[in-house]
């Protein structure tokens, strides 16, 4: 499931920047770097690093 909900927004970026509008992908973009930066802390701080904090990080934001 999480690569279908990556792979939706990547597809709604390209839609929005295709249509000349570079501001709206840059602030989704934005967010889900903020969003994908705060669930790989709260990763760490439960004890996972490496490859499964990256993993896991992924899961609760494209579940």
């Amino acid at each position: 499931m999480a690569g279908t909900a990556a792979v939706r927004s990547a597809i709604t970026l390209a839609i929005l920047a295709r249509s000349g509008n570079l501001l709206a992908p840059g602030v989704v973009a934005g967010l889900l770097l903020l969003v994908f930066t705060a669930a790989l802390t709260w990763t760490y701080a439960d004890g996972d690093h490496g490859r499964h904090a990256l993993q896991h990080a992924c899961g609760i934001i494209f579940a």
